[in-house]
């Protein structure tokens, strides 16, 4: 019996250290490439944008896109405002209120999405082989920022997602079928930014919804939603503080 025991024990030894090597690898794997460096837009797209840009916005944002009387769209002072945004809020931003001295319908949305990818382009991030679409995935959940750094959602960060509203035990409410949340400054959606909640795919997450009751959940059973608050993410207790919560016209399938 002896042999055999130490036969065992060897065994059992050798599992938990290749568990144990297996755990240190993945965490030592590096984190997968942000989706803006993969490519996002093609080199066309930007070349049409810098065109538009040169007559239409460079007299105000500067030939090197610095700023001159309006913000810069290019360097530190673009990061720091639009850093951690998905594309999706520059161009609402650019689409609704650029160029200021002109009709905003005067230049369509697909004119003004090249003018988005050409500031992607003198910022450094590369071209793809598929065009920028308005309202596709890219366009909500890829994240402007800089090489190396990873989109980060802290605890108690406030949020923006996509989820199947259900009820849950004791009176509660639940967002399944969650897509993953990705950070936000702004505590409740715009039109636009809903109907580019609207074509976000659903994901696996699900949070338990705290502050749901003045959203009137039991009207939005088994509707797709957009919600946004503080999260907490915890595997045996995931959370979302609401601050919003906005359907989204469709019904989850």
């Amino acid at each position: 019996m002896r042999p055999l025991f130490r036969i065992l024990t060897t065994t059992v030894f050798a599992c938990g250290l290749a568990a144990a090597v297996t755990s240190a690898l993945r965490a030592q794997a590096p984190a997968a490439e942000p989706r803006i460096w993969q490519g996002v837009y093609t080199a066309a797209q930007a070349e049409r944008g810098k065109e538009t840009y040169t007559s239409t916005c460079l007299r105000c944002h500067g030939a090197d896109l610095m700023g001159v009387t309006a913000p810069a769209l290019s360097g530190d002072r673009f990061f720091a405002s639009w850093g951690g945004e998905p594309i999706d809020r520059l161009f609402v931003k650019i689409r609704d209120t650029m160029p200021p001295t002109f009709s905003t319908s005067a230049i369509d949305d697909k004119t003004k999405l090249e003018i988005v990818t050409y500031i992607l382009q003198t910022n450094g991030f590369p071209a793809g082989t598929a065009e920028l679409v308005v309202g596709t995935e890219t366009m909500s959940t890829a994240a402007i920022l800089k090489k190396g750094q990873q989109a980060t959602v802290q605890n108690f960060s406030l949020v923006q997602t996509v989820g199947c509203l259900a009820p849950g035990d004791n009176n509660t409410w639940r967002l399944t079928r969650t897509a993953e949340p990705i950070a936000t400054r702004e505590d409740a959606p715009t039109p636009q930014s809903l109907q580019s909640a609207a074509a976000r795919p659903l994901g696996a997450r699900t949070f338990l919804l705290l502050s749901v009751v003045p959203f009137s959940p039991a009207s939005h059973v088994g509707e797709k939603m957009e919600a946004r608050g503080l999260v907490y993410n915890d595997p045996a207790d995931s959370r979302i503080t609401l601050t919003s919560l906005r359907p989204t016209g469709s019904a989850c399938q």
